[in-house]
């Protein structure tokens, strides 16, 4: 048997509501469009869903631990490279979605460069391209002498 170690992190995490704590209210503490500092390079950590990789960020409330999602994951490497270390002390923002996960209402926050957005979809796209961002698959856009998919019938 192959036992794991359990690495934790201190500290709290970014919420992404209002909240209170110890009879004192604060507001969420990332919002979608705020920009956020990475302070650290970042943990693995054993958690509830498997392994997270945990970095600390400074907020509009303080240091707070910041779970990063596959999909952000994916943009830093891109835009940033894959050096963790080179990460801490960038700027970056947040961009927030309301969806379903599991069957649970959830606010999934991204953490991401100046040049994403979500588009009306909530998918990820870097500005000035026509391609998600995080599944690689193309937008296919059809010149209007073609025919367009969605107009047909069956």
């Amino acid at each position: 048997m192959k036992v794991i170690k359990k690495i934790s992190v201190g500290g709290a995490y970014a919420r992404k509501v209002n909240y209170e704590y110890e009879g004192k209210k604060f507001d969420a503490d990332i919002k979608n469009g705020d920009t956020v500092k990475i302070l650290s390079e970042g943990s693995v950590v054993v958690g509830q869903y498997g392994d997270q990789e945990v970095y600390k960020i400074e907020t509009r409330n303080g240091e707070k631990n910041f779970t990063l999602n596959q999909a952000s994951k994916n943009i830093l490497i891109d835009e940033l490279g894959d050096e963790t270390k080179k990460w801490i002390g960038k700027e970056l923002n947040i961009l927030t979605k309301k969806t379903i996960i599991a069957g649970k209402k959830v606010i999934v926050a991204y953490l991401v460069t100046g040049n994403y957005s979500l588009d009306e979809y909530g998918e990820l796209v870097k500005e000035g391209t026509a391609t998600k961002s995080n599944d690689g698959i193309g937008i296919i856009e059809y010149p209007e002498d073609d025919i367009n998919p969605e107009d047909i019938s069956f």
